[in-house]
């Protein structure tokens, strides 16, 4: 009888352990499907709760830039990325956010291959000569000679206030909407510091 009843115990804490585990990755589950965010004012809280540490500036409202990727090969997969542009052509200060951005990228780790570095120069600035020189030095890095002025129009209606006088790298989601930015007021530890957090806190 005793031998019985410590069995039924057992069997007891056993079924007990497999309904809290399973509760658990219900609880999980759900935290992962609600903090998804559907609109712009939820994806500017979420990177709020995560804690952003202010390293890069929160665009307001985040921008869709659907309308100027949507013909480029390079976003053609999903994944998150940091785009460059502004400036006239690429001089020493576009060159230094292109070499702290490779750095950053590098910096990544594991995480390297979840992230995309693009480059939009100007199509009337920047030479085929020249953008054979860029791709040589950073071989990772997509270039898209563009007009930016679609895509000045939208920084503009922005907090940015961005019309492309200098150049700047700009964190775009997987669904292509820019929500942080970073100017030469910030540093490119701050941009990596941004990105591990938001990776850490996404499926993708």
């Amino acid at each position: 009888m005793i031998e019985n009843t410590g069995k039924t115990k057992s069997q007891k804490s056993a079924q007990y352990q497999i309904g809290l585990m399973i509760v658990i990755m219900i609880m999980v589950m759900l935290s992962g499907f609600l903090l998804v965010p559907s609109n712009d004012e939820q994806r500017q809280r979420m990177l709020s709760l995560l804690g952003t540490t202010n390293h890069g500036s929160l665009i307001s409202p985040a921008l869709s830039l659907d309308s100027i990727v949507d013909m480029a090969e390079s976003f053609s997969e999903r994944k998150w990325r940091v785009l460059i542009a502004g400036g006239e052509g690429c001089d020493a200060a576009c060159e230094q956010v292109l070499l702290d951005t490779k750095s950053v990228h590098m910096l990544l780790g594991k995480s390297t291959g979840r992230v995309q570095r693009v480059f939009m120069p100007s199509s009337t600035s920047m030479d085929a000569k020249r953008t054979l020189a860029l791709q040589a030095e950073h071989p990772f890095l997509d270039i898209v000679p563009t007009d930016l002025k679609p895509l000045q129009q939208l920084f503009v209606n922005s907090s940015t206030a961005w019309n492309m006088d200098s150049t700047r790298a700009v964190i775009l989601t997987p669904d292509n909407v820019a929500i942080l930015y970073y100017s030469d007021e910030h540093n490119a530890a701050g941009l990596l510091d941004d990105l591990k957090h938001l990776l850490k806190y996404s499926a993708q």
